[in-house]
C-alpha cells in the first residue's frame, strides 16, 4: 500500500479514489486517529459523508480502523458538513 502525503491537506484529507485514496488507506486513517484521540482522553466521535459514491466503502474503511483501536462511532450517514460540526 502506497499513502501519499499529497493527500492530508490543512483542514481535511482529499484524495482520488482508487489512486491515492481507497478503503484500506481510510482505514489506516481511522486507526491513527484513532490511537491519537485515546492518547488524549477521548472515546467516541462523530462521522459523516457527503453523496459521492466512493462514500460509504470509504467510511467502512474509517469506521472499521476507528473501531480497532476502541473509538466508539457515531455514524450521521450523508449529512452537510456544518453538520457534523
Amino acid at each position: 500500500m502506497n499513502l501519499s502525503n499529497s493527500i492530508f491537506k490543512a483542514y481535511d484529507i482529499r484524495g482520488i479514489v482508487g489512486k491515492t485514496l481507497d478503503p484500506s488507506i481510510a482505514e489506516l486513517i481511522g486507526k491513527s486517529f484513532g490511537s491519537a484521540m485515546r492518547e488524549q482522553g477521548e472515546t467516541t466521535i462523530v462521522v459523516g459523508r457527503d453523496g459521492r459514491l466512493s462514500g460509504p466503502e470509504l467510511m467502512q474503511g474509517l469506521t472499521k480502523g476507528l473501531l480497532s483501536v476502541g473509538i466508539s462511532v457515531i455514524d450521521l450517514g450523508v449529512v452537510a458538513t456544518p453538520m457534523v460540526y
